[in-house]
Formats: structure tokens, sequence, C-alpha cells
């Protein structure tokens, strides 16, 4: 695909470094010189320095022949001017744009601003929103690194750190269905020594060891239990920063979870007064130094369950979880951008961290695959993706044994999501149109997969 990505900021360096690895061929637009030199000595793509919400830049940026446009600037209407150009000049058929402003995501605006004839783009995507949600499901699943549903929640897949206490450490996997006693469990991929392990039926799980599973989203508690994990209720949480991700995370507990009580932290003195005035009686903001051990005591670190750290410098919500879990709390979750530090998380001691680009990417990657795909989840740093593709009649995987398709060496078949349920193939499961099927691909497969999954446009 010939892809358009407006904004050569940290989103938008991310995208533009997955879209070029998978041979798309990709313009990044920006104003900064400097960023667009960087982008161009490590990745092939073409990079043009102006305004994206200029005619001419876009059309110098080949507009004209462009499949899609990807307008992900930290200027909210730059982003929609932008793909106003796109679709009223060029005629692009795919316009994504990024948009954090809350006053802009309200569903009432939304819904009437963003679509066919009034503003029209295909996607809007907020990273902010996106990361306060990853978010959210980390919290609801204790003991996991990484949650997510799939299958229109039928299914489930989480991660998890493999320590010696774990019951089916030393155990090939081919063995774990007897284990579990009716409890279906896949597991998808394995990370080990930042290394990708692809799992077979005579591979064993170690101490150390991240792994992916697949499980239905009924039985998250046993599998937990089976791995070894005991579930945390989450009553005192602590949040680090009351920016756009903290007040998303806010927004959502006093919603959903009205019976959690949060203890906000912000240095921003005007923030913390205007965010005041907004919070439930449960909730409380402070202001101060996220990093000052007297005002976490007073947040109540010693009684917190969990610590979350959403402020903009990684180096304050590591050491300010560091902080938190040594005064007492027993779960620490932050945002960390910078690979050197996240590759540190086992010494660090830190429970979950979470790289707000590969979120993004992830939510953006699914309107560039050629297939139906419905999700995608990408890990980042070239470490492959879990995917849900539905099947459609033109579909290659429709009516096929999976014995008879030429699935590629990288590449686990987790579940399948037929009438509202999982299923666990085997190889001679066939694969019927509507399935919703979930799978792990490495990161050299996933050009591949995109084949099998390819169907007519009429479908989209």
């Amino acid at each position: 695909m010939k892809i358009i990505v407006c904004g050569a900021g940290e989103v938008g360096s991310n995208i533009a470094k997955q879209l070029v690895y998978e041979d798309n061929d990709v313009t990044i637009i920006d104003e900064s010189e400097p960023l667009l030199r960087k982008l161009n000595q490590n990745l092939d793509l073409k990079s043009i320095c102006g305004k994206p919400c200029h005619p001419e830049i876009l059309e110098n940026a080949g507009a004209d022949e462009a499949d899609m446009i990807i307008a992900v600037t930290d200027n909210d209407e730059s982003n929609i001017v932008t793909c106003e150009l796109a679709n009223h000049l060029f005629k692009i058929p795919l316009k994504v744009a990024r948009i954090k402003e809350s006053a802009y995501l309200e569903p009432k605006y939304l819904d009437n601003l963003f679509v066919n004839g009034k503003i029209d783009v295909d996607a809007i995507i907020s990273p902010e929103l996106e990361v306060a949600k990853d978010i959210i499901r980390k919290l609801n699943t204790p003991g996991a690194f990484d949650s997510f549903y799939l299958g229109d929640k039928v299914a489930r897949v989480i991660g998890i750190s493999v320590d010696s206490s774990c019951p089916i450490i030393n155990t090939p996997l081919r063995m774990l269905p007897g284990i579990f006693s009716g409890l279906d469990v896949k597991i998808l991929s394995i990370f080990r020594n930042n290394e990708l392990i692809t799992p077979s039926g005579k591979m064993e799980i170690y101490p150390g060891d991240d792994i992916y599973i697949c499980i239905r989203n009924n039985d998250l508690l046993r599998a937990l239990r089976v791995f070894g994990i005991k579930f945390q209720e989450n009553r005192k949480i602590i949040i680090l920063g009351a920016g756009n991700i903290g007040l998303n995370i806010i927004k959502i507990l006093e919603k959903d979870y009205p019976d959690i009580s949060c203890k906000i932290i912000d240095n921003n003195i005007n923030i913390t007064k205007k965010i005041a005035n907004n919070l439930s009686s449960q909730n409380t903001i402070l202001c101060g130094d996220a990093l000052d051990i007297n005002l976490l005591k007073e947040a109540g670190a010693d009684e917190a369950e969990v610590i979350i750290s959403v402020t903009d410098d990684d180096e304050v919500n590591i050491f300010a979880s560091i902080l938190a879990k040594d005064l007492g709390c027993k779960r620490s979750i932050a945002i960390v951008g910078n690979q050197n530090y996240r590759n540190l998380n086992k010494k660090l001691n830190l429970d979950v961290m979470i790289n707000p680009g590969n979120t993004t990417t992830s939510a953006i990657l699914q309107y560039v695959r050629r297939g139906k795909v419905k999700e995608i989840h990408d890990f980042g740093d070239d470490r492959g993706e879990i995917m849900e593709i539905e099947i459609l009649p033109t579909t290659k995987f429709a009516d096929q044994k999976i014995s008879e398709l030429p699935i590629p060496e990288g590449v686990v078949l987790g579940g399948i999501v037929r009438d509202n349920k999982l299923i666990f193939p085997d190889e001679n499961t066939t694969i019927f149109v509507k399935d919703k099927l979930i799978l792990f691909s490495d990161p050299t497969s996933i050009k591949e997969i995109e084949k099998f999954s390819e169907v007519n446009i009429e479908f989209f």
C-alpha cells in the first residue's frame, strides 16, 4: 500500500517504522527537519518537511496515488483538516485521524461530526484513550502483565511471567491438557531472554519465561490459579499524572468501577484545581512531586493494591513505582516508552510496563491489513503480533481443514470463535465462513498470513 503518515513524533515514527517493515510505500510529513532526518537514517521512506494540512505539501507527498493517510500530529485540528483535504481534493480511500482532546471525543459530538457527508474520517484514534483502556484491561487481570479480549469478548489472551512457583514449569506443552482437567488453554508465544520462541508440543516452560495464552474469558480466574497466580482485588489505587491518559482512566473507573477509590497525584496546581471540582466523592487529587516519598505515604501507598504511573516522564513513572512498591503497594503499572528501560522490567521488579506507541500502532494496523482483520495486538520491537481475522466467503482460509493449509512456521493458531463459543482447533478442524480466527504470527510471517486472509474489496 502507498501510505502517507502525517506527524513524525513518537506515534507517527512508530507507525512509519512498522509500515516500512511490512514493505509498504511510506511517505512521512512533518515540520521538523531534525525528526525527519533521524527517521531517514534508519528507515527506507520518503520524507517531506512542511505542514501536512497544506494542499501543496500533500500533493508533493503523492496524495493523488495514496491508498491511505494517517494524520497523527500533536494538533487535532491539523489532523482533521488534513483528512478533509485528503478526502475532497485527493480522494484518498482510507483516512485515519489522531484526536486527543476529549471535547471532540464526546459521543454526542463524535457521532454527529465524524460521519459520511460531514467530516469524512474512516477511523478516529485517540492514543491517550487507547492506552487508558489498555491499562484498565490489565488492571482487571491481576498477576498478568498483559490482557485483552478477542472474538467479541468470548476469548481472552493474557500475558504471564512464569516464576519458580508456577506448577507447570519443566512440563512438555503436549501434556498440559491432561494436567488442566478440562481447562482449555493454548500457548501462543514464549519470550525467553528477550527472544521470541514459537511453542511446540515438546517444548517446556521455564522460570523467567513470558508467555501469552489464549483462554475462554469465563475461565480467566481458573487459568490464573493453574499458573500459580492468586487473584487480587483492586479497591485502593494511586494514579500518578492527571494528563489526558490519567483523566481517561479516572473517567472509566468512576463510570464502571464506583467501588474503587483513587488518590491522584499531579505536580501542576492548575490541573489539580480544575480536576478537583469534577471528581466523585471517593476520589482525591493531591498536588506535588510523585517522587516525594512523604506524598506517596499520604496517598496511602502502603495500603494500595495498585499504583498506575502515567506521567510524561519515563524516569518518574519507573522510580515512583519502585518507591510505592517499597512502601507496600502490591502491584505497579507504568507507562515506559524507552526500550532500554523496558528490557529491565524484571530487574526493576515492575509488574506491568506499557509502551503507548505499541498500543496506538495496534489500533491503526487493523486498517492497514488487506484482510478482514478485526483486532491486532502488536508487541513491537519485532516480536510479532496476535490478530483476529474474520473469515468471509472469499477468504482463502474458508472451508478448509487446518491440515490442508500451508501455515507458515512462525504462526500459531490459538482458537476459533464460532457461534459465540471459543473452539481450540486441531489439524482436523475445518474453518468456516463467519469464524473468527485467533492467531499469533512472528514478524517474518505476517505478510504471508495477510495473503491467506485477503478478501474482495466489496466486503469492506
